[in-house]
């Protein structure tokens, strides 16, 4: 009997999971084989995990002491970590993703978000990442805000595929999706293949909604707004999606094997408890579309997630219901502005403490560790 996981591919949508780290990826009987064959079809890794991981256990000793004499930095140590959980995810997909779906089998890595606002840095490090891990089903995460689109747009032209993180906004969807193109552009302009490129924009939707709740419940008025924000921007930027890749321009590209960036819906973990743990994830079930969900709500969808086709349609309510909550005093502009900022620090915090704790671990093997 299939999964629930297996049944979104009916409907065109691949499942992925938020969350890597070197036992999970390698436990067969309760880690990510285990999900992949339950219909899990790409990754995204996590760099809270791993500095989790790196903290509470002892997965990542034996590489690290092999790198201490070899490497100065924790910065050096963290990326070879990384190298190794990519290679072992993207092989794990390459050897049982269906393939069934253009967005089946790919991993997700993020480039250093601490680079944010040096497109420069940013693409160095991205090419530098792809050249480390070596497998073509590699994601290169990107920031979205600051300098992202100029990134994401040089990244792409140089044939890198390219997850765009912290997508909030309609606005900033359109900015993500006409830097892939312009890259996508160049790219074939230098006598490159687009059908080698990927490239996926990741719209996170929980923290809209608490942003906006917490507003109406401080004003305690149009209660019936609450919850209504994240879900209304996954509508209109399905619709963003939809008009950027077509055209005759965009024609031209697709002939030449290019393929839409496609929107990824993470987030979907629900906080409020008086709400259903699916409430996101069932809700925007929809063809070329990822849903990226962590492992609980991917256990709770296993058990009983309720698939059909909700993403499409509803762009015309999604709309009013944006003018509503401004009319109510709540600036869904503000909120993806402030959450934008907050996804960049949120980031930059984890790979830092990454690197603090890669450092503590040099102390307790032996060592130091210069920054």
């Amino acid at each position: 009997m299939r999964t629930p996981l297996q049944r979104l591919a009916d409907y065109g949508q691949s499942p992925w999971i938020h969350y890597l780290e070197r036992n999970w990826i390698g436990d067969d009987q309760h880690g990510l084989p285990r999900l992949v064959r339950c219909g899990v079809t790409g990754a995204v890794a996590n760099a809270a995990a791993l500095a989790t991981a790196l903290t509470r256990g002892s997965a990542y000793d034996e590489q690290i002491r092999t790198l201490i004499p070899l490497l100065d930095t924790a910065e050096e140590i963290r990326r070879q970590l990384v190298r190794v959980d990519a290679q072992s995810a993207c092989d794990l997909f390459l050897e049982t993703a269906p393939g069934d779906q253009p967005l089946d089998g790919w991993v997700a890595v993020d480039v250093d978000p601490r680079l944010a606002g040096d497109p420069a840095r940013i693409v160095d490090q991205a090419q530098r990442l792809a050249e480390a891990v070596g497998r073509p089903n590699l994601l290169l995460g990107i920031a979205a805000v600051d300098g992202g689109p100029a990134a994401i747009e040089e990244a792409t032209a140089r044939g890198l595929s390219v997850l765009a993180t912290g997508v909030f906004s309609p606005n900033r969807y359109r900015q993500t999706a006409a830097a892939y193109r312009r890259g996508l552009t160049r790219l074939v302009a230098a006598g490159g293949d687009p059908g080698t490129v990927n490239s996926v924009a990741a719209v996170p939707l929980s923290g809209l909604d608490e942003k906006a709740d917490l507003r109406l419940r401080a004003m305690d008025r149009r209660l019936e707004l609450v919850g209504t924000l994240g879900l209304a921007t996954a509508k209109l930027i399905r619709a963003e999606s939809r008009a950027a890749f077509a055209g005759p321009a965009w024609d031209r590209l697709a002939a030449r094997g290019a393929t839409p960036q496609h929107c990824l819906w993470a987030g979907l973990t629900v906080v409020d408890g008086r709400l259903p743990d699916l409430r996101y994830a069932e809700a925007v079930v929809g063809p070329e579309t990822v849903t990226l969900l962590s492992p609980h709500t991917a256990e709770v969808f296993l058990t009983g997630g309720q698939v059909r086709p909700t993403l499409d349609g509803g762009t015309a309510a999604a709309r009013r219901t944006i003018a509503e909550l401004e009319r109510a005093g709540v600036s869904p502009k503000l909120i993806a502005e402030t959450l934008e900022a907050e996804s960049v620090r949120r980031g930059a915090e984890a790979f830092a403490d990454i690197r603090d704790v890669i450092e503590d671990k040099r102390a307790l093997l032996g060592a130091g560790i210069g920054h």
